[in-house]
């Protein structure tokens, strides 16, 4: 698992080692093996299998012979998600693969740091990787598929059916835009498949975009483990199982510097004459400092790379017939020039006020970057742009389509057409406050609200219940899957006409037996709906105004509803203010909205001094002092961090009893705060506010 602060992540733990107590650094790559194991215990059989031949190779083969070079055909597909988060350009992905092609042929600059105890034991592999320039269609490709996708930001083995080729022909790698976040603020930035637990459907490298570059040695890392390489430590506790190389010595655990005394065994036997350091230079270690494979080691990749096997053997990745279907063989042309195909685009907002602006730009095709570019914009000034990222004006209220054909001098690709794409609203606000919304006229609801569904079941209206009144607004929540989203988008409103404005609001929700944690935001728009700042969180338990039951959740009474208030002081001067309602499952029973009224604090004390909550200095590097001052007592005070998607990271206060006065608090990085956007969630008797804070 590779922290943010560190270089490098992990691989792929042996069979015979599996067993045994995991050390501290147990990671993504050794948890997908023993999934995998878990799933078909075959599979320990075939790397046991794998492992005997390995043996065997290495004691018939001179090791140190020159091979021919291994040309290794690789498709690249990077998986985004809404509108090319996680993209990565076509000059980082070839930065990229010549980054490899240094790393495994010991071309790197950086040999000159391999200790000299160990370079005469550093070795070249003789492989070149290059992109493929023919697709399973037999098509003229660049080697680069894009494609868009939730799981670019959850990418474990899922994302790897959105775009997949034949992994006997093509060496797979998935760049996405995240993999699994951990608790401790690190994060996994790339995973392999060992080939001995098969080289079909799932085999190749998933790397995340922020460590794939060409001054980045994940993949270098990783690319080892998919040609069968340990780590240089692999769980062995100087007496395990090992790595298969003698000629890298024994390391007790995994360590990220490079202290050139380091030295975690003794029984390093006799290839070095005794007990020698830890080689922290070698790329499959973890140190910062990496620069060489062994002749041990590469062995080890010649097994596999040499090997028919249809289970493990990767021999057929460079057999001459599969190059030249591939599109790799030589004569090799790094540049082809292809006909874009499926091609795609992204935008800066898709909601505005008339006379605001929107740039777009290529979000990338699949098999070629574009050299010629064809706009269409209804609605907008230009109608029309030949231009890559054009930015367009959009004057007149209403919905428009917007259609792109990029191309090259072999050809244009069939246009994208993206129907009811921008959305123009006045900047004249539908609603003057005071303003009530009890749901109770459906068709001015359904005029009046915007109601966007990422998936599962979104907003209604319905007549189950209601705080006041008949109807109401629903999240059918019960039928949802976990990580479902809704949002439900209220019309304008020109808030300069009273002091003090109040968001006013009524909600029920009960959580299922087995609990859950689903989230409530609201937040709002000066800018018709093209940008969000949150303004009041409810998670988990403290959304709960009724028991909790496995039945779908109907609330019976007043008495199972909440209803509270947010300050809208610091916005309390705009005339077009917009506000959100989101809801994200997290398994959870069904949720209700009713009675948003705006108006002057009225009938809900406000506990909180909107004007004396701080935080300084933000942004923060190490640590800030929040302070606020409560003007009565408050029999239930929450603080609680939160990140960018309402997922608490830490609490600062947790359910306690405050008097009246002023009071300030430490936040620091020891609360698990890495570099980013958070969100203190300040909450006194359900009166809560919102500041942001950005840690450096």
């Amino acid at each position: 698992m590779k922290k943010i602060n560190s270089l490098l992540l992990c691989g792929l733990i042996s069979t015979a080692i599996i067993a045994q107590e995991r050390s501290k650094n147990w990671c993504y790559t050794d948890q997908n093996a023993e999934r995998l194991h878990q799933e078909n215990p075959l599979l320990i059989q075939q790397n046991q299998e794998l492992e005997e031949l390995t043996k065997e190779y290495s004691l018939t083969n001179n090791q140190t012979a020159k091979k021919a070079t291994i040309i290794i055909p690789v498709v690249v597909h990077n998986i985004t998600h809404d509108g090319g988060i996680g993209y990565v350009s076509k000059a980082t992905i070839e930065a990229q693969i010549n980054r490899l092609n240094i790393d495994f042929n010991r071309l790197n600059s950086d040999t000159t740091n391999t200790r000299a105890l160990f370079k005469p034991h550093a070795s070249s592999i003789d492989i070149e990787f290059r992109l493929a320039h023919l697709d399973p269609n037999g098509e003229c490709t660049e080697g680069i598929v894009r494609k868009e996708s939730p799981l670019s930001f959850n990418g474990g083995d899922a994302v790897k059916a959105v775009s997949y080729w034949d992994s006997k022909k093509y060496f797979n790698i998935w760049v996405v835009d995240a993999i699994e976040q951990n608790p401790d603020g690190s994060y996994v930035a790339g995973y392999a498949q060992f080939p001995g637990d098969g080289i079909d459907n799932t085999y190749g490298v998933v790397c995340v975009n922020q460590n794939f570059s060409g001054n980045d040695r994940t993949l270098t890392h990783e690319i080892g483990h998919c040609f069968n390489l340990l780590h240089t430590f692999n769980y062995g506790y100087c007496g395990g199982g090992g790595d298969g190389c003698s000629d890298t010595p024994p390391v007790y655990e995994s360590t990220f510097d490079c202290d050139p005394n380091r030295n975690t065994c003794s029984n390093d036997g006799t290839y070095y004459g005794g007990d020698v350091v830890d080689q922290f230079e070698n790329y499959m270690s973890y140190a910062s400092c990496q620069n060489m494979f062994t002749i041990q080691q590469a062995s080890r990749m010649m097994t596999v790379l040499n090997n028919t096997s249809t289970n493990y053997g990767l021999k057929q990745l460079w057999d001459s017939g599969n190059l030249a279907v591939t599109g790799v063989s030589d004569p090799y042309d790094p540049n082809p020039i292809c006909i874009p195909v499926d091609p795609n685009f992204t935008y800066s907002k898709q909601y505005i006020c008339e006379g605001d602006q929107i740039s777009f730009a290529d979000l990338g095709t699949y098999n070629a970057t574009p050299t010629l570019w064809d706009w269409t914009f209804i609605g907008g000034t230009p109608s029309s742009s030949s231009q890559a990222s054009p930015i367009i004006t959009y004057n007149t209220t209403g919905v428009y389509d917007v259609s792109y054909s990029p191309g090259t001098t072999a050809g244009w690709a069939t246009p994208i057409v993206k129907s009811n794409l921008v959305v123009v609203s006045s900047i004249a606000a539908n609603y003057t406050i005071p303003f009530s919304e009890g749901f109770e006229n459906s068709t001015t609801v359904a005029n009046d609200w915007r109601i966007e569904t990422t998936n599962g079941s979104g907003w209604v209206t319905t007549t189950q219940a209601s705080y006041t009144g008949n109807t109401s607004y629903k999240v059918n929540n019960i039928t949802n899957s976990v990580g479902n989203i809704t949002e439900a988008i209220s019309p304008s409103y020109d808030l300069s006409s009273i002091n003090n404005p109040q968001l006013y609001y009524s909600w029920a929700f009960a959580q299922k037996l087995s609990a859950g944690n689903d989230l409530f935001v609201i937040s709002y728009s000066l800018d018709c709906g093209g940008t969000w700042t949150p303004l009041a969180f409810k998670a988990g338990t403290s959304m709960a105004t009724a028991s909790s039951t496995n039945s779908s959740f109907i609330p019976s009474s007043q008495a199972e509803w909440g209803r509270t208030n947010v300050s809208l002081n610091n916005i309390a001067s705009e005339t077009n203010v917009r506000f959100k309602f989101y809801f994200k499952s997290g398994g959870g029973n069904n949720f209700y909205l009713d009675d948003i009224n705006l108006d002057a604090l009225t009938g809900i004390d406000e506990k909180i001094n909107a004007n004396t909550l701080k935080i300084f200095p933000n942004p923060m590097e190490s640590n800030a002092s929040l302070s606020f001052t409560l003007n009565a007592n408050v029999k239930n005070l929450n603080i609680i961090i939160r990140d960018v998607l309402g997922k608490e990271v830490a609490k600062i206060v947790n359910s306690s009893s405050f008097s009246a006065g002023k009071y300030t608090m430490n936040i620091d990085k020891g609360n698990k705060l890495s570099k980013g956007l958070y969100f203190i969630e300040f909450n006194a008797d359900e009166n809560v506010k919102i500041e942001k804070l950005i840690v450096k």
